[in-house]
């Protein structure tokens, strides 16, 4: 009961259609002096045999030999059951089709041949194997076809949960350090906490509903930039901060949400806070024809906060998993550091 209800009766229509069609081509170009009945009578026999090495082949043979790396084993499971269907046919040939249909066989190739010497004839399994293999080439093809999209559809669930892990991952990195602002600024009871409030309303309402997607438009993430950068400007005044974002649009291009972000968040992390002199962050975004072109520079501290923990490195390391994710071969990331400068620039084809 449990084997009859697991069956797939639409999969299993599917296949007896596909054998049915092989039968009424063999049909369709029989000759004149044979009748349909003997003719089809004869061919549904050999279409069993085609079935029989091809379910035997594709759902025994090769599962357990060729998938397994037995290529050895393959060929010769592959050979021996192919000659097993052979030999079946012949003999049922012999034995109960040819006294059956005696005048359907006259000119057949074996028909003055003892079993023996049809299972022994080089010529005769060379023609009966090419007909017993061509339809399951057919249908291994197929099968074949319909486990790489069953693949490429596991691989497609397995980016999107990665994906989201590493965004699960971003987001509250993200969040922390920006209620840590406000935070701040409400232990001062500084007048521009409402105005950081409207601001984290905003990045809110993009983290949270706008970049469940794999990609948004670039204009949306301009917009959390200028809204990060602004949060950002809030705690720091002109002597301690020169920060200049400039951009060129020329076309309206799709970007994967919250990349270019985390490398403000580390040039403002790395490049502001621990610097006791003023430091300067240069960014500039391009959006050309089938181009996303990013780059950031910050000024290094130079103290001995200057040094980045391996804490700090998480980020970086969650960006290059998104691009190779979603920019698989379309990225080119490229980080300079030097004594007093740290330099981002990344590339992406659309």
């Amino acid at each position: 009961m449990n084997f009859l209800k697991n069956i797939n009766l639409k999969r299993v229509l599917m296949h007896c259609v596909y054998w049915i069609s092989f039968l009424l081509f063999y049909v369709s170009n029989k000759s004149d002096n044979t009748s349909y009945y003997d003719f089809t009578f004869v061919y549904t026999w050999k279409i069993l045999a085609q079935a029989t090495a091809g379910y035997g082949l594709i759902y025994w043979i090769i599962p357990q030999t060729l998938n397994k790396k037995k290529h050895l084993l393959f060929i010769v499971s592959a050979a021996g059951w192919l000659y097993f269907a052979f030999a079946i046919l012949m003999t049922f040939k012999y034995y109960y089709l040819e006294p059956k249909f005696p005048s359907f066989f006259d000119d057949w190739l074996g028909h003055k041949m003892t079993v023996p010497e049809r299972l022994t004839s080089f010529k005769l399994i060379l023609r009966e194997f090419s007909f017993i293999t061509y339809p399951i080439i057919i249908l291994g093809f197929i099968s074949f076809n319909r486990k790489q999209q069953r693949l490429l559809k596991l691989e497609e669930e397995k980016k999107s949960m990665e994906l989201k892990v590493l965004k699960n991952q971003l987001n509250p990195h993200f969040l922390f350090n920006t209620l840590n602002n406000l935070y701040t600024l409400t232990l001062k009871k500084d007048d521009k906490a409402p105005e950081v409030i409207a601001k984290l309303s905003e990045i809110l309402d993009f983290v949270l509903y706008r970049c469940n997607e794999d990609f948004v438009a670039v204009e949306k993430e301009i917009a959390l930039i200028k809204n990060y950068i602004a949060l950002e400007k809030l705690r720091y005044d002109e002597n301690r901060l020169d920060i200049l974002f400039t951009k060129d649009i020329q076309q309206s291009n799709k970007i994967s949400p919250l990349i270019i972000l985390t490398f403000i968040e580390n040039a403002f992390k790395h490049g502001v806070i621990n610097e006791t002199e003023k430091a300067t962050i240069r960014l500039n975004l391009q959006s050309k024809k089938e181009q996303i072109i990013f780059s950031i520079e910050n000024t290094k501290p130079q103290n001995e906060f200057a040094r980045i923990s391996d804490k700090s490195k998480i980020g970086l390391m969650n960006v290059r998993k998104q691009l190779d994710l979603l920019y698989p071969t379309k990225h080119q990331l490229e980080i300079e550091e030097t004594q007093t400068h740290y330099t981002v620039k990344l590339y992406l084809t659309i």
